[in-house]
């Protein structure tokens, strides 16, 4: 009972030390310097769209019917 109680303790330990390591490792290479920017940084655009007039892309040519409406509406087909 009481070596098994060291051996527990003793890996115990070294499991923390392993954590507060691996912390320490975090730490020194600047991980934890800016919580706020990473979640901020998905809502910046670093490129900008290209414009249509700009790469020559026609519009898609319209026939005057909504494609969307008649994909779901079954009595809209002819």
């Amino acid at each position: 009972m009481t070596s098994s109680l060291i051996a527990l303790i003793l890996l115990s330990f070294c499991l923390g030390c392993g954590c507060w390591l691996f912390f320490l490792w975090g730490v020194h290479r600047g991980e934890f310097n800016d919580m706020e920017r990473p979640k901020h940084r998905m809502l910046d655009d670093e490129t900008p769209l290209p414009d249509r007039e700009r790469t020559g892309a026609a519009e898609p040519p319209s026939d005057g019917r909504d494609d969307n409406a008649s994909a779901h509406d079954p009595q809209s087909r002819q």
